[in-house]
C-alpha cells in the first residue's frame, strides 16, 4: 500500500470547509428546466424573455451533435432536454438567427440519432407522463419527429395514471405535482393551487412551476421562479430547488463516520432533526411530500451520531415485496432498499427488523443484474447502486458481494479510473468506496481488491482539484450534486487512508 498523496489532516480540512459550505443545496443547471424559464416572455415586450440569461444559456448549451442534455449521452435525458429545448425555440423569435439554427439542428438530432428510449435503464422522472404531453405540443407546432419511435410509451402512462386516484392530482401536494406540466392544456388552475408549496413553488421544481404560472400567474410563483432563475449567474436553472435535506443527507452519508463529532457535521444533523416529520422527510423542509430515500439516509446518519430513531417509520413505505421510494411510483428504487437495509441493521434484532431484512435482501437479491451489479432508478451509473447495496448486504449476503466485487475488479479502467468512457471521477469514488469498505469487512477482498484500490485512489488524487463532473443522477433530466459527488470523493479516499496494509 502506497502512501498517500493527500493525507488525513487534508482530507480532514476539506471535509469541514464542505460541510460549512451546505445551505440550500447545489445542483447543476439542467436543459429542461432551463428551457422552461427561458420561454416565459417579458411583461413589456412578448418577443423578448423573461430571462434573456436562461434563454442565453440554453443556446450555449447545445451540443455538437444538435442535442441537449448531459454530456453522457443517456437516451432519455437527450430525448427530454431537447424536446424542452425544440418546443421553446419554436415559440420564440428572440435572437432568430442563432436560435433558427439550433432549432433545425436540434430535429436532426432526433432523427438522425433516434435515441432508443426503449433499452436505456436511466429513465428519467415522469418521462411517461411528460414526453406524450411534449409529442402533443411539437405535433402541434408541425415539428417533424420520429414520433413512431415513442407510441409505446402511451401503455406506460396509462399504467401510471391507473396508479394514481384521481384525487391525487389536485387534493394537495403530492408526488405527481412535481410533473404537473404533463397536464398540458388539461390544467384546473383554480384547483392547482391546493397542490403549491410553502416557498410558492410546484414540487419545488422551476418546471412545474412555471407551467402553472404560465396558465395562473401568482406573486408566489414569480417570486420563486425569480429566486432560482438568479441562482446560475450565466443563466441555468437546476431541476430542483431548495433541496437541503437531500444533500445534507447525502453528504453526511458519504463522508462517512470519521466527521461524527465534528461541529460542522452536527449543526447538519441537527437541521434533519428539525425537519424530521412523524411521515419521514422529504427532499427539503419546505415540502410535505415524503419518501423513503431521505428518510432512510437521515435515519441512518443521525443513527450513526448516537441518535436513537424509530425504525417503524419504514412501515409507511412498505409494499408486499420490497419498500417504495414514493407513493404512485412504478418501479422501485434498489438503493432506496438498501438504504433502509442499512439503517435495520444499526439497531437489535426484532421480529419486525428481521422480517424488514429478509424482505430486503430478497429483493436486492432479485434485482442484480447479470450476477454481477446493480442499476438505481435514481443515478444513470450502476457503481453509484452497487456501492449503496454492498455497504448494506456486507455480512449479510457475502456470495452477491464477492459476485460484485468480481465484477469491479473487471471493469476498472487501465487507467485506475471506472465508468462511462475512459473513466469518470465520480464513478471511480463510488468503486473505490466499494473495495475499501468490502476489504474493511474481509481480509480475502483486500488482498484481491488492494492493487484496485490503489489504483483507483491514485486516479482521485489526481483529479482532487475538479469541481465539475458529468450529469449522472436522475430527475426530469440528468443533474449534478456536486457537493455530493464531492463528499464521496473524499470519503472513498478517507476510508483508504485508513486501511491496515498488512494481509494475513
Amino acid at each position: 500500500m502506497s502512501e498517500p498523496r493527500i493525507g488525513q489532516e487534508e482530507l480532514t480540512a476539506e471535509a469541514r470547509k464542505l460541510l460549512g459550505s451546505i445551505s440550500y443545496g447545489e445542483m447543476s443547471s439542467t436543459a429542461y428546466d432551463t428551457a422552461w424559464v427561458a420561454r416565459l416572455p417579458s411583461p413589456t415586450d412578448p418577443d423578448v424573455p423573461m430571462y434573456p440569461a436562461a434563454y442565453d444559456w440554453l443556446l450555449q448549451a447545445q451540443h455538437a451533435d444538435g442535442s441537449w442534455g448531459s454530456d453522457i449521452p443517456m437516451p432519455h435525458d437527450r430525448v427530454v432536454s431537447t424536446l424542452a429545448a425544440l418546443i421553446t425555440l419554436a415559440q420564440s423569435s428572440y435572437r432568430r438567427s442563432e436560435s433558427e439554427l439550433a432549432y433545425r439542428r436540434g430535429i436532426v438530432y432526433l432523427n438522425r440519432e433516434r435515441p432508443n428510449i426503449r433499452e436505456d435503464p436511466a429513465e428519467t422522472v415522469g418521462f411517461e407522463l411528460l414526453l406524450p404531453e411534449m409529442t402533443r405540443q411539437t405535433q402541434a407546432l408541425n415539428i417533424s419527429l420520429p414520433y413512431d419511435d415513442w407510441t409505446f410509451i402511451e401503455a406506460v402512462k396509462v399504467d401510471k395514471l391507473q396508479r394514481i386516484p384521481p384525487i391525487a392530482v389536485y387534493g394537495g401536494p403530492t408526488p405527481l405535482t412535481h410533473s404537473l406540466e404533463y397536464l398540458g392544456d388539461r390544467l384546473l388552475p383554480a384547483l392547482a393551487t391546493r397542490c403549491r408549496f410553502q416557498d410558492g413553488s410546484y414540487g419545488i421544481s422551476p418546471s412545474a412551476t412555471v407551467f402553472v404560472h404560465q396558465k395562473a400567474p401568482t406573486s408566489e410563483t414569480a417570486e420563486y421562479i425569480e429566486r432560482v432563475a438568479r441562482i446560475d449567474p450565466t443563466g441555468g436553472v437546476p431541476y430542483v430547488h431548495p433541496f437541503e435535506v437531500f444533500e445534507t443527507a447525502w453528504v453526511l452519508h458519504c463522508l462517512g463516520p470519521f466527521v461524527d463529532g465534528m461541529p460542522e457535521a452536527n449543526d447538519l444533523a441537527e437541521r434533519l432533526v428539525q425537519s424530521w416529520s412523524p411521515m419521514g422527510l422529504a427532499w427539503t423542509a419546505e415540502s410535505t411530500v415524503t419518501d423513503a430515500d431521505d428518510t432512510s439516509v437521515a435515519l441512518l446518519v443521525l443513527t450513526r451520531q448516537g441518535r436513537t430513531m424509530d425504525t417503524g417509520i419504514f412501515e409507511l413505505f412498505e409494499t408486499a415485496d420490497y419498500f417504495q421510494t414514493f407513493v404512485y411510483e412504478r418501479d422501485p428504487s434498489v438503493t432506496t432498499n438498501a438504504h433502509i437495509l442499512s439503517a435495520l441493521r444499526l439497531y437489535p434484532s426484532t421480529p419486525e427488523r428481521r422480517r424488514m431484512i429478509v424482505k430486503i435482501v430478497q429483493y436486492l437479491r432479485q434485482a442484480m443484474v447479470n450476477g454481477e451489479h446493480w442499476q438505481d432508478k435514481w443515478h444513470g451509473s450502476p457503481y453509484y447502486a452497487t456501492d449503496e447495496v454492498v455497504l448494506a448486504l456486507l455480512g449479510l449476503a457475502d456470495d452477491l458481494v464477492r459476485d460484485a466485487i468480481q465484477w469491479l475488479l473487471v471493469s476498472q479502467h487501465e487507467n485506475g479510473a471506472w465508468g462511462w468512457g475512459d473513466g469518470t471521477v465520480e464513478e471511480t469514488a463510488w468503486a473505490t468506496h466499494t473495495l475499501v469498505a468490502a476489504a474493511e469487512a474481509d481480509t480475502g477482498v483486500r488482498a484481491l481488491a488492494m492493487d484496485a484500490i490503489e489504483r483507483g485512489a491514485a486516479y482521485l488524487e489526481d483529479h482532487f482539484g475538479e469541481r465539475e463532473h458529468p450529469a449522472m443522477w436522475i430527475g426530469k433530466s440528468l443533474y449534478t450534486p456536486p457537493n455530493i459527488v464531492r463528499a464521496i470523493m473524499i470519503g472513498a479516499l478517507w476510508r483508504r487512508s485508513k486501511l491496515v496494509p498488512d494481509l494475513p
